[in-house]
């Protein structure tokens, strides 16, 4: 099984190194929209007077389509992550699918053993009844025979009471111990939904957080406002949330 994606987190070095020939991503696209307009200004399809609109709009869409590219990538990784999860939580289904059938398998053994001993015994009994002549002996061995026939009867019903437990534990959650199979399996399935809830609350608190860091530190201009609730009380609220996710 493959090893997960490990995602380093963002810092302001990933989108720009704060120089002309950073590594950044709005380094790296920046030089590459420079270039473009600078050509169309040599071929004179923009005017002198429309140069700083081109470069400060070109600026605009570069910044924003370089922190959407950040993001993304890492929403590549942890979708990677949870197919990679889903995988292997498929493979461990399949393994204890097996189990469960060798598990029957075994069983059909046991009965079909249990079935030829019966015969077995029946035929010693047929056997022992016809060497008997006395007819309190030939009541004997019938009495036992019954007998055996009960304990059969009690075994199978035994049986059927187990599986029915068994099919009522795979929709009612009492009576199930955690370390059967199927208490394992919902305790997998309760653990894989919480790690979905914490996970979709982590990413809302970093698309904020790091919203804001990106566009206070390039715009010292920008405000929080009611428009794009990046209040310091509304970040607040989210990291709450995220540190009473994981028991923080």
């Amino acid at each position: 099984m493959a090893d997960p994606v490990v995602v380093p987190p963002l810092t302001i070095a990933d989108l720009t190194q704060a120089k002309l020939d950073g590594t950044g991503a709005f380094d790296t696209l920046m030089r590459a929209a420079s270039i473009h307009v600078q050509l169309e200004f040599d071929k004179n399809r923009i005017k002198g007077q429309d140069y700083a609109q081109v470069y400060l709009t070109a600026m605009q869409y570069v910044l924003q389509n370089s922190v959407v590219f950040l993001l993304q990538k890492d929403e590549a990784a942890n979708k990677a992550n949870l197919v990679g999860a889903q995988i292997r939580l498929t493979e461990t289904q399949i393994l204890l699918a097996q189990k469960q059938l060798e598990q029957e398998e075994f069983k059909k053994e046991l009965i079909a053993a249990q079935v030829e001993k019966t015969k077995a015994e029946t035929i010693n009994v047929v056997q022992e009844l016809e060497n008997l002549k006395a007819q309190e002996c030939l009541l004997k061995a019938q009495y036992d025979l019954t007998m055996v026939q009960k304990l059969q009867t009690t075994a199978q019903t035994s049986l059927v009471q187990q599986k029915i437990a068994t099919e009522k534990a795979q929709t009612v959650e009492t009576g199930v111990d955690d370390n059967s199979v199927i208490g394992r399996q919902k305790l997998l399935y309760k653990a894989q939904t919480d790690g979905f809830q914490r996970d979709a609350e982590q990413k809302a608190a970093k698309i904020l957080i790091d919203t804001w860091n990106v566009r206070r530190t390039t715009d010292e201009g920008t405000v929080a406002d009611g428009v794009n609730q990046l209040y310091d009380a509304n970040i607040g609220r989210v990291v709450t949330k995220v540190l009473a996710g994981v028991n923080a």
